[in-house]
């Protein structure tokens, strides 16, 4: 009863939000969201900039800006794909500026329904350019009090986490990104590594990342994207990823098939379909309380999401219908639907 009230307080927000977006007012002329909107922009841009200017001119000031180089159309393709539907891998490499809230809910047939809201910043430190983003993310209604306590028990992967990321200087084509952070207050460094090959019309990026936290030790991954613009404005892709942990038994594996188009400058829809794997994978079946362990392919997802820039420039909707099959569901099909919300301020493009 208390999940279902709060899906209905979720949904009820962002249809109220939405009607105030789309309240009467003739077109060009500000209304109070717009007024309250900006007033939040010029702040975190302010703030931001007394951040940049402390921080680049710690640093050397210019000589530490990043040229912006040249870039091909396949290239352009994949930046803007990943952008405009805010994808792991855009969230990952992104040196962009921006403030995200977003607002989600998903229902199910076989599992839980869902509904979260979760605040992400990147801030804009024009100095210091590319290279350095002060971030913020993965907060929300629930972890949000875990910010300021060094919790044992929170899940390191939904706990907010708040640090400072470096972006290298390019070297022999490598490009990367260092990361000096907190998940609550148990420190982690991360490093990223990644390099471009573009044979013959497609783009291959091979991606390594390390991490070593202070809760739990090291852990490594590895991804691998093949892209390629079968036509304008789309972007056919074809992704592979492994990773292991300490003191974890195993490697978890996957891969996912996605086609991304635009409709036009501010919508977009996407396919995909993907594979999660583990070599040793441990999961409780439906109406049992003994976990079993199971090597091979767990879940298999197919998703379809249309996403589009409504009422505003800083408002996106996305609605995606899918089906999964999951082992612990004896692949019987959960049928699900999500709906996000997402609000920008500050410097998004």
């Amino acid at each position: 009863m208390i999940a279902g009230m709060k899906r209905l307080v979720t949904i009820f927000s962002i249809f109220s939000l939405a009607a105030a977006l789309h309240a009467d007012s003739p077109e060009g002329n500000e209304t109070a969201v717009d007024r309250y909107h900006k007033t939040i922009s010029q702040t975190v841009v302010e703030w931001s900039e007394a951040i940049d200017r402390w921080l680049s001119g710690w640093l050397g000031g210019e000589a530490n800006e990043s040229k912006k180089e040249n870039e091909t159309g396949l290239e352009e393709e994949r930046k803007e794909t990943d952008t405009f539907f805010q994808t792991r891998k855009y969230l990952s490499e992104t040196p962009d500026a921006y403030i995200r809230m977003r607002g989600d809910f998903a229902i199910h047939s076989l599992e839980s329904d869902e509904s979260d809201v979760k605040f992400r910043a990147h801030l804009p430190l024009s100095h210091t350019q590319k290279r350095f983003r002060l971030f913020l993310e993965d907060i929300n209604e629930e972890n949000v009090d875990n910010l300021v306590k060094k919790s044992g028990t929170a899940d390191n992967e939904a706990s907010p986490k708040f640090g400072l990321n470096y972006f290298a200087p390019e070297a022999y084509g490598i490009d990367s990104k260092y990361t000096l952070g907190f998940s609550s207050l148990h420190p982690y460094i991360r490093a990223r590594y990644n390099m471009v090959f573009e044979p013959d019309g497609w783009a291959i990026e091979p991606v390594q990342t390390f991490q070593y936290s202070e809760k739990d030790d090291f852990s490594e991954s590895t991804a691998l994207y093949f892209d390629t613009r079968p036509y304008d404005a789309s972007l056919f892709r074809i992704e592979l990823h492994r990773g292991t942990r300490a003191h974890e038994k195993g490697m978890a594996y996957g891969a996912a098939l996605g086609y991304y188009w635009a409709l036009e400058s501010r919508s977009g829809m996407r396919l995909v379909q993907s594979f999660a794997g583990h070599t040793d994978y441990e999961y409780t079946p439906d109406g049992s309380y003994e976990s079993r362990k199971f090597s091979g392919i767990y879940g298999y997802t197919t998703a379809f999401g249309y996403r589009r820039s409504v009422w505003r420039k800083w408002v996106y909707v996305e609605g995606t219908p899918a089906v999964s099959f999951r082992k612990r569901h004896d692949f019987r099909p959960d049928y699900s639907f999500s709906l996000v919300l997402d609000i920008f301020f500050g410097n998004y493009r």
